[in-house]
């Protein structure tokens, strides 16, 4: 099934237009280690995700659904814990997030497994931020790379709402990524952080489109990676201007290490407008690690692979830090420090 569409095709024979994920074969299978909460909330954005015609097949696998909400007097800051082990090795859930007007909400949704075995997860996260809410939430993904991970954020923000995303994304063999979300009102904010790592052959692919409609409007977007073996990464950034968004501004920025020969690496930075007065900027970068900084580590009496690591570390540390919630900062670190072990 194609998906992860970009919003204005390029030429086809570039491959970038979307892309192409197989299903596992899957059956209808409850997920036993976390109970559904809902709360009726009344907004579906399931259309808005990495594939429309793959989240109609996979309504049948559906095993999991909660909903969290932050009122002005009742603010939300929550961990969720969603592992995946052999007995449940199969997670289709759909996540509705609601900060009402002038509320507060820390939400961190951490996917993991422990142990290697063949998994399948399909995650649908729709966001509602209210005017003047402020929402953090932090997702990250620490599977084995035996398991096929689909992800889709969607995000509609009000007047002066501030949202920011944290993605972490370290294991899944095949590993899809899909953020669309809409600057509604004026003076809307939304900042995604967002870090990678893939090896072996591990294919990563992200699609990042955000349609800025309000006026005064602030969005960006910081992509930070690293790429071994004979790892595919392909990263699709849209900002698309629309009319009524004068005064605002977008920036999409992804940069990338390159720590072999053999990998594919992908950057699709896109800026469409219909308005004027609007500030857009779009950058990528690949490259090596500095052989200056490399040298200078190991001067200082470290090997040159942990010269490597040490610095790979420090480049995403930006990124992780920003997670509030400090178990959390620390097994994304511990299995940071695993997928590095052999670089």
């Amino acid at each position: 099934m194609r998906g992860n569409f970009i919003p204005s095709n390029t030429w086809n024979k570039a491959r970038v237009n979307n892309t192409e994920v197989t299903l596992p074969n899957l059956e209808p299978k409850a997920y036993s280690l976390m109970n559904c909460e809902k709360k009726n909330l009344d907004f579906s954005y399931e259309e808005f995700s990495f594939s429309k015609e793959l989240t109609e097949t996979l309504k049948v696998f559906k095993n999991l659904e909660m909903d969290f909400v932050s009122t002005k007097d009742n603010a939300l800051n929550k961990v969720v814990e969603l592992e995946l082990n052999k007995e449940n090795n199969q997670l289709v859930d759909i996540i509705k997030i609601k900060a009402c007007e002038n509320s507060t909400l820390n939400l961190n949704l951490d996917y993991f497994t422990k142990e290697n075995f063949e998994g399948f997860r399909h995650s649908i996260i729709e966001v509602e931020a209210g005017k003047n809410s402020n929402v953090k939430i932090c997702i990250s993904q620490r599977f084995s790379l035996d398991v096929l991970s689909i992800q889709s954020v969607y995000y509609k923000v009000k007047e002066g709402a501030n949202v920011e995303f944290v993605q972490v994304d370290l294991g899944g063999r095949g590993n899809y990524v899909s953020y669309i979300g809409d600057l509604v009102e004026k003076d809307s904010n939304v900042n995604v952080s967002s870090i990678y790592f893939g090896k072996k052959e591990q294919k990563l692919d992200f699609n990042y489109i955000t349609n800025q409609r309000g006026n005064s409007t602030k969005y960006a977007l910081v992509v930070k990676g690293a790429l071994t073996d004979k790892a595919e990464k392909i990263c699709r950034a849209t900002i698309d201007f629309k009319r009524g968004s004068s005064k605002s501004k977008g920036s999409e920025q992804e940069y990338v290490t390159l720590l072999s020969d053999d990998i594919r690496n992908v950057a699709v930075p896109i800026l469409l407008c219909t308005e004027d007065d609007v500030e857009g900027l779009h950058a990528a970068s690949a490259g090596k690690i500095d052989e200056d900084i490399l040298f200078y580590i190991m001067s200082r009496g470290f090997s040159e692979s942990d010269a490597k690591r040490l610095i790979l570390e420090s480049q995403f540390a930006e990124v992780i830090d920003l997670i509030d919630n400090e178990e959390v900062r620390k097994r994304v670190y511990t299995t940071l420090a695993e997928k590095l072990a052999e670089v």
